[in-house]
């Protein structure tokens, strides 16, 4: 069996098991939001009318739960996204994913990161890297900046490359020392006992030792802290993660904790295959 065909296989079980439910959307929706042109792939049907495709699962169950209001959302989902690469070539993403709204406790996290580790460990690797970090200490240290700047500046941090990041500072006249302390911890302070180190807030301190106990319990799992974990979406808040493949090095999984209004937050997580990994 083809390890694309037991992780899929694998993933459904663990998700069904768990209580997910199927969430389908269209690959295609109506494009009502123009600032969005220049970000997403986009086509114009015969009719003038203006069609996305998709390039976000999470962004499709936010929606759906916002114009719906169901009590509550416990879905998985599977296929394709597609979006622009940096040299502006379309690329397809295939994707597993769950999603649970309302985020009503930690335990809510662990039962999506439990399915994404049980299937990956089952069918892709059997030596994970997870790194956590944590979207609430990012966003103090950037809460100074003027909007206009973060996007960028999330790009930035994650791919740490702090001389980029220097130059950024100086030539936006920006003071961002304390995001060039985080950025130079992730190469340094990476374990759970150095968290005293950083000063966080004592409840974001606990989250992420209960978090870090609970992943430190599955074989072949090693866990380390990274709060440079940008993630570059602001709509992040709490905890976030990213899976490695330790033995083929490569990026496997990520997700984490969000805000979906004002009123709720919800946690996911998804496996993304670039065409390689389903092809072969």
């Amino acid at each position: 069996m083809r390890k694309i065909d037991k992780l899929v296989q694998s993933f459904v079980d663990q998700a069904s098991k768990e209580g997910f439910e199927l969430f389908l959307s269209p690959g295609a929706e109506t494009l009502r939001d123009f600032s969005q042109i220049n970000s997403v792939v986009f086509f114009q049907a015969k009719n003038g009318q203006l069609f996305k495709l998709r390039d976000d699962y999470t962004t499709s169950v936010v929606e759906f739960f916002n114009k719906n209001l169901p009590n509550s959302l416990k879905v998985w989902y599977s296929g394709f996204v597609y979006r622009y690469d940096q040299m502006g070539q379309i690329q397809s993403n295939f994707q597993l994913g769950l999603e649970i709204v309302p985020y009503r406790s930690v335990q809510d996290s662990f039962v999506v990161l439990r399915v994404l580790i049980e299937s990956v460990l089952h069918s892709l690797t059997d030596q994970l890297l997870i790194e956590m970090g944590d979207s609430r200490v990012i966003e103090k240290c950037v809460q100074h900046v003027p909007k206009k700047f973060r996007k960028k500046l999330l790009e930035l941090i994650d791919r740490k490359d702090v001389s980029e990041l220097e130059f950024f500072a100086s030539l936006n006249n920006l003071d961002l020392s304390d995001v060039l302390k985080l950025v130079e911890a992730s190469f340094t302070r990476r374990g759970v006992n150095q968290l005293k180190e950083f000063e966080l807030e004592s409840y974001i301190e606990r989250e992420i030792v209960e978090v870090v106990e609970f992943l430190s319990g599955f074989p072949g799992v090693t866990v380390e802290i990274d709060f440079s974990l940008a993630r570059t979406v602001e709509e992040y808040d709490g905890p976030t993660f990213i899976f490695f493949d330790l033995k083929d090095p490569a990026l496997i999984a990520a997700g984490g904790r969000y805000r979906v209004n004002e009123n709720a937050l919800g946690v996911g997580g998804t496996i993304f295959l670039e065409e390689r990994a389903w092809s072969r």
